[in-house]
């Protein structure tokens, strides 16, 4: 039965659904059948009894009779290619009733004289689907939550449509959270990454490294564990101050600025420490090189007398003209 419902529908498009209709109208009594027509002095065992608000001031029963709900039950049959499931659950929604996989498993034995729809009507009152609601809205919720509490556990999970987890955040988190873990983390690295649009790949791990800790901090928070929350807001703290990150969005400027300022920034969220061949980045743009020939050089020879020559740009004198 599982797999009926979570089997792709397939529609058998020449059934059309018609329904029979009484034009006896002289002798109506008090509740009469919205859909055939005929009508009877009480509800009760001639309509199906519902708690949807929908129907509340129908004394909390559907408006079409038990006839004409079988009736439309078996042409939906028909409709959906022998699918039962899928016949029930159009009618669950339809007329808001909870649908549930338990309740529709619960009633396969049926008797002869009733309907897959009317033994499943009963049974959606017993056990886990009536602890979990009455009305179609109530199995969507429980359905929802359900499906964010569950554990992904490969790439593969992200094709099935009612997976809202992409192949992009499996990549970048690796499998084995709720697909209410993955948005956590991805509403939060997205946030960071505002933040800090020129972030190298030094910082791009501290900024996992906080997602996963936000992640942590949002999972004690729900369970009430004060002590762990604190722990956890204690780490973040930390963490972030040690990767330099900012708390507001932060403008590239480097194209209004000079280039000494632009190399300052530059060397503000990444120090040049980082860095395995010291010597590789210690005057990569040759600016200290530079100082020291054409600034240092010439003001130690006013100074001091000296005769200190520029190592590339010397003409040596010629010995001969001595």
């Amino acid at each position: 039965m599982v797999e009926q419902t979570n089997a792709p529908i397939k529609l058998n498009t020449s059934i059309k659904i018609m329904m029979p209709r009484s034009y006896v109208t002289e002798d109506d009594k008090k509740f009469k059948c919205t859909c055939c027509g005929e009508s009877w002095n009480t509800q009760k065992s001639h309509f199906c009894k519902t708690a949807s608000p929908l129907y509340q001031s129908n004394n909390g029963y559907l408006t079409i009779c038990n006839d004409c709900r079988d009736k439309y039950y078996y042409q939906l049959v028909d409709l959906y290619n022998g699918n039962e499931a899928h016949a029930v659950k159009h009618i669950c929604q339809q007329f808001d009733i909870i649908f549930h996989i338990d309740a529709l498993t619960a009633s396969r034995q049926i008797s002869v004289d009733r309907s897959r729809i009317s033994h499943y009507l009963a049974k959606k009152n017993l056990g886990q689907t009536a602890r979990i609601g009455a009305t179609y809205i109530d199995g969507m919720k429980y359905d929802y939550e359900n499906q964010l509490s569950s554990v992904i556990s490969s790439k593969e999970q992200t094709k099935n449509d009612n997976v809202a987890v992409t192949a992009t955040a499996i990549d970048r988190w690796g499998v084995g959270f709720t697909e209410a873990d993955y948005k956590n983390l991805d509403d939060h690295y997205k946030m960071l990454k505002k933040n800090n649009p020129n972030a190298d790949n030094n910082q791009e791990i501290f900024i996992k490294a906080l997602c996963n800790i936000n992640m942590l901090m949002i999972r004690a928070l729900n369970k009430g564990d004060s002590k762990e929350y604190s722990s956890l807001v204690e780490q973040y703290s930390k963490t972030f101050k040690q990767a330099g990150l900012r708390t507001i969005e932060e403008k590239d400027s480097s194209n209004d600025e000079v280039f000494g300022v632009t190399l300052a920034t530059i060397s503000q969220y990444t120090p040049e420490e980082f860095y395995k061949d010291k010597k590789l980045y210690s005057d990569w743009d040759e600016i200290g090189e530079y100082f020291d020939r054409h600034v240092c050089r010439p003001m130690q020879n006013i100074m001091t007398g000296s005769d200190i020559r520029d190592k590339e740009f010397f003409v040596p004198e010629d010995e001969d003209d001595e």
